[in-house]
């Protein structure tokens, strides 16, 4: 058998065992259990909008991504044993399961955090014991009369109580994350790499920006213009540029300036190519 043909037989293996769609196996397999590609999200691998400054296409996506890498720690350093742990590794997958964490919309100011404390004098608005974690009573509500001071015991008891049993669906889910991307010692995607990712993917992040910043350079933009931009700034103006440039009569339908809107720039910009 060809290497080739090999290759291609070991995609539709992992893509069958996995059900990851065939190039993302592909992919994997050709790439020795390690992936990533500046303008796909680190987590699924689908193309990034152009206004997506980090390296996820959502925030379900980086949650996921972080558990991975927190399972993965735990299980190599043997703290999978310990039932506090098991029981922080269940809530993770469980908030996935139900759509992600709302880490946005549950901060809190150090100051509302402070007035917390102070009203419950330190103390589990449960138990009385020596308070440990603010909890939402009811909803994401920042409100105080929503917050309440209570132990690490009685917050753990409170989400396990919320938590509904996964689905036949949701238990093939997790059995396949654990599966592909927990149980390999090499790393499926590098967003898995405990190791690694935690001091890559500023960097990356970092290099993703700087070739839009210089694709726009090349296109005309001047770089002192760029500077503080968001991606999402940066992508406005280019397009307030290039719409300026066709309603002045700087070029046509047939122009093959480089500019226009049937232009390879233009196409790529649509992600249709």
């Amino acid at each position: 058998m060809t290497k080739n043909k090999r290759a291609k037989r070991q995609a539709r293996e992992r893509s069958n065992r996995t059900g990851e769609r065939y190039v993302v196996a592909r992919r994997r397999t050709t790439h020795g259990e390690r992936y990533f590609e500046a303008d796909c999200c680190a987590n699924c691998l689908e193309r990034l909008s152009d206004e997506v400054e980090g390296l996820y296409c959502s925030e379900q996506c980086s949650q996921m991504a972080e558990t991975v890498r927190y399972w993965r720690r735990v299980a190599r350093d043997g703290r999978i044993e310990r039932p506090d742990v098991r029981d922080a590794v269940t809530t993770r997958i469980a908030h996935l399961l139900a759509g992600g964490y709302r880490k946005a919309a549950r901060r809190l100011s150090t100051d509302l955090r402070r007035q917390v404390w102070e009203r419950d004098g330190g103390r589990c608005a449960s138990c009385g014991k020596p308070g440990a974690e603010i909890d939402h009573i009811a909803g994401d509500s920042p409100d105080l009369d929503n917050l309440q001071l209570l132990c690490a015991d009685c917050h753990h008891a409170k989400t396990a109580e919320r938590m509904s049993p996964a689905n036949p669906q949701q238990r093939v889910t997790v059995d396949t994350l654990y599966a592909t991307r927990v149980l390999p010692e090499v790393p499926a995607l590098l967003c898995d790499d405990e190791q690694r990712w935690p001091r890559e993917w500023s960097a990356l992040k970092k290099a993703r920006r700087q070739q839009l910043v210089e694709d726009l350079i090349d296109y005309g933009f001047d770089a002192e213009d760029l500077r503080g931009m968001t991606r999402a700034e940066m992508i406005t103006a280019l397009q307030d540029n290039l719409a300026d440039a066709y309603d002045t009569g700087g070029w046509t339908e047939d122009d093959d300036s480089g500019y226009g809107p049937y232009s390879y720039f233009a196409h790529a910009m649509a992600k249709d190519d």
